[in-house]
């Protein structure tokens, strides 16, 4: 962390201050290398994962999926949504707005440093990335959610100008997310979070609308968001859907499950997956968690499977029995990652296709299909 005065530039334009106060942070970041990203990104993930999860959950940001129009519940006015999104992606954890698939991408090409790295690279497990990229990760979250989902924020605003301002109160909603990322140590040093510590959120937002403008202008924000394996994924299955492999319902299902595989590639040394595997492996639990008896009912010739498999590449195929495998022997930030949300609860709606009776079949349907 670095001083509360005013940022200067040095000689080579970079942010500079001194190193004294709990709010502000360094800006001058070293890159990393891609293999190194992959032991870093796991963490970023987990925390990016569970901050959103927090937020959505305590109705800070708003996830439902409207369609226009209102209807009236005992007496309330609420809003009506599209029943097959609400019913499938109605959880954060399934990222149904891709925000957090977007801010892991964000996270990716700019919010890294090689300072970041544990002492061992295979040995990540209980590390906690410095504050200052947690905040950092605020910002791609940030970013990303606005990308998303702009005016569906809901933030108190309780933090007034010392003048009279028409833009007073305000929420600083942007420091709020930088105090989210903080550990418990770190907010007490910060001084929490109330009209008492204005003085300290206003720098903190001050400068991480620095670092968001920062983001902006180093990152093709745009194309980074829009070519995530989650993003490119829905576009798959809209392909599947208009071929007729994919029924409406059956879309949806699927694409409530691509999540838990993007999640089982967070270990620290596998390549984020592409679209296609994250498809197939999602879409062979769908076929085998859609009846009890499926795995006696579905062969590899089968007209339905052999349908299937035409739609993918050997190579997708191949990279999603890897996901499958790993869904299989959950371990570490992945395990943590799926344990925040629906895909650790028997309750949600879409349970059935990522138990592990599920998996297992349908990992050893796509191996007979291989």
């Amino acid at each position: 962390m670095s001083s509360g005065s005013p940022l200067a530039r040095n000689s080579k334009g970079r942010f500079c201050r001194k190193r004294s106060s709990p709010c502000s942070i360094d800006h001058n970041f070293v890159d990393v290398t891609e293999s190194q990203k992959r032991v870093l990104l796991p963490l970023a993930a987990l925390s990016i994962n569970f901050i959103y999860q927090q937020l959505v959950k305590h109705s800070l940001w708003d996830t439902r999926f409207e369609r226009g129009g209102q209807s009236m519940l005992r007496g309330i006015c609420v809003p009506l949504v599209r029943s097959l999104a609400t019913r499938h992606l109605c959880s954060p954890a399934t990222d149904g707005w891709n925000a957090v698939a977007g801010a892991v991408e964000l996270a990716s090409a700019w919010g890294l440093n090689f300072s970041d790295l544990p002492p061992t690279l295979r040995t990540y497990q209980g590390y906690e990335l410095p504050q200052s990229t947690r905040i950092r990760l605020a910002v791609c979250l940030s970013v990303a959610w606005k990308f998303e989902r702009q005016l569906c924020s809901f933030f108190p605003r309780r933090f007034y100008d010392i003048l009279p301002s028409v833009a007073s109160p305000h929420t600083y909603e942007l420091a709020y997310l930088g105090y989210s990322f903080m550990n418990e140590d770190e907010r007490v040093e910060f001084g929490g979070w109330g009209e008492e510590n204005e003085k300290n959120i206003h720098a903190l937002y001050a400068d991480m609308v620095r670092m968001e403008v920062s983001l902006l202008v180093d990152v093709p924000v745009f194309s980074t968001l829009m070519r995530s394996g989650q993003v490119l994924a829905e576009g798959r299955i809209q392909e599947l859907f208009n071929k007729g492999v994919l029924s409406d319902e059956e879309a949806m299902i699927v694409r409530s499950i691509v999540p838990f595989f993007s999640a089982v590639c967070h270990n620290g040394y596998s390549d984020l997956p592409g679209p296609g595997a994250l498809v197939y492996a999602a879409l062979q639990c769908m076929r085998m968690g859609s009846h009890p008896s499926a795995h006696r009912d579905i062969s590899p010739n089968d007209d339905l499977v052999r349908r299937d498999v035409s739609q993918f590449a050997e190579c997708e195929r191949k990279e999603a029995r890897a996901l499958m495998l790993g869904g299989l022997s959950l371990r570490g930030v992945p395990r943590q990652i799926l344990s925040l949300g629906c895909y650790a609860d028997m309750r949600w709606v879409n349970y059935a296709y990522v138990q592990t009776e599920t998996l297992q079949w349908a990992l050893l349907l796509a191996e007979e299909c291989a």
